[in-house]
């Protein structure tokens, strides 16, 4: 399986992982040219693996978040595996994880791996961090999205909602990807390993910080506004005369006066009540039913090309099916074919890296259970013979 020369290429990362979070790390790494090794059970491997039969009969989590990865299965309960694992680890620059709390410390010890490879950057991803009352929890995204208070400021008072994409997972593994990065700059000055630990629940509680700051500092809980924005307005969906939705997002003062003067809504830009947005919010029901009275009574492409005119910010209010066929997508040739195992091929988006002088080749593959198992380590006993010769 050939692996893309890039930013990290060079660089071996063991990933430990399932689900989401993890996995999405280590396909960011693995796009920017690391070798990524994902060790699975013998028995189904990453569980991701079945979660539906979308893409051709495989799961489309996992067709998007492990291309480009090496398969190895490891029976890493037993001391051959344990073993296989630790012959692996010494080439390895990174250990990725995100299993159930305490269960890599099991596998794997930190002062074996402090001896089998002394400049190793491990990093694990768990629900709730390394300490505190909640460290031993298990954790999936709805349960770490309601502990955060996501799903409670998410939808309307009254009736939360849970995001339509796993946001815990997904800011995990960003978070995570960020911070390996700086940890190899460090153990590269340093020479010393490094460890990293990201909690979905922090990240999601950082991502919170606009909420819990105004509540903290001003005793302010501000309820959830469903598509419109909680603290700013007009921002949010308004409907043309033809039915179509369309986002319009004030961000300022000036685009305020802007949008009053393309929907003849002139006595408000000068009505004092209206002049700021704290003022606005004070008098969000008005401010709100006037622009959806004056939004109605123009069709879509007229209100479009008015709002381009004038510079306000507006998108379309997009379904699964208008973004599949989005033409940003089809312009930037976004979707990318990927082979899968049984031969047959799926298109994945490309990364969203866009990096200089370096583009991922179009060879991308999603691996079989197992496939890579005796390759890597074949490769890793090899090079071991080598050093020792």
């Amino acid at each position: 399986m050939s692996r893309p020369a890039g930013p990290l290429s060079g660089l071996r990362v063991v990933a430990i992982e399932q689900a989401v979070a993890a996995p999405l790390c280590s396909r960011h790494l693995a796009d920017l040219g690391a070798d990524v090794v994902k060790v699975e059970r013998p028995d189904g491997g990453d569980f991701a693996r079945d979660y539906d039969t979308f893409v051709k009969g495989m799961a489309s989590h996992f067709v998007w978040l492990n291309h480009r990865k090496r398969s190895v299965a490891l029976d890493v309960k037993s001391e051959d595996g344990r073993g296989a694992l630790r012959e692996l680890l010494g080439t390895a620059d990174v250990l990725l994880s995100n299993l159930r709390p305490g269960a890599i410390e099991r596998i794997v010890s930190p002062e074996e791996l402090n001896e089998i490879s002394p400049g190793l950057v491990t990093c694990q991803i768990s629900g709730y961090g390394p300490d505190g009352p909640y460290r031993d929890r298990r954790a999936f995204d709805l349960l770490v999205q309601g502990e955060a208070g996501v799903t409670a400021n998410t939808g309307l008072p009254g009736a939360p909602a849970k995001p339509g994409v796993s946001l815990a997972d997904l800011a995990a593994g960003i978070y995570a990807a960020t911070a390996i990065l700086a940890a190899l700059r460090a153990r590269d000055v340093s020479g010393e390993a490094q460890h990293v630990h990201i909690s979905m629940f922090d990240v999601l509680a950082e991502w919170m910080s606009p909420l819990l700051l105004a509540y903290r500092e001003k005793g302010v809980d501000i309820e959830p506004a469903g598509t419109r924005h909680a603290t700013i307005t007009p921002y949010g969906p308004f409907t043309a005369a033809d039915g179509a939705v369309l986002n319009i997002a004030v961000q300022n003062d000036r685009q305020w006066l802007l949008l009053c003067g393309v929907l003849g809504l002139e006595e408000m830009a000068a009505d004092a009540r209206f002049a700021t947005n704290g003022r606005r919010l004070a008098n969000r029901a008005e401010v709100e039913e006037a622009v959806a009275v004056a939004v109605a009574a123009h069709g879509h492409d007229e209100l479009a090309a008015l709002l381009d005119e004038a510079g306000i910010p507006w998108g379309r209010m997009n379904g699964t099916p208008e973004v599949a066929r989005h033409p940003q997508l089809e312009a930037g040739k976004r979707w990318r074919p990927v082979r899968l195992p049984s031969g047959e091929y799926a298109s994945v988006l490309a990364s969203p890296f866009r990096v200089t002088g370096f583009e991922p080749p179009d060879d991308a593959r999603v691996p079989a259970l197992g496939e890579h198992t005796d390759e890597v380590l074949g490769d890793v006993r090899s090079d071991s013979g080598r050093r020792s010769a």
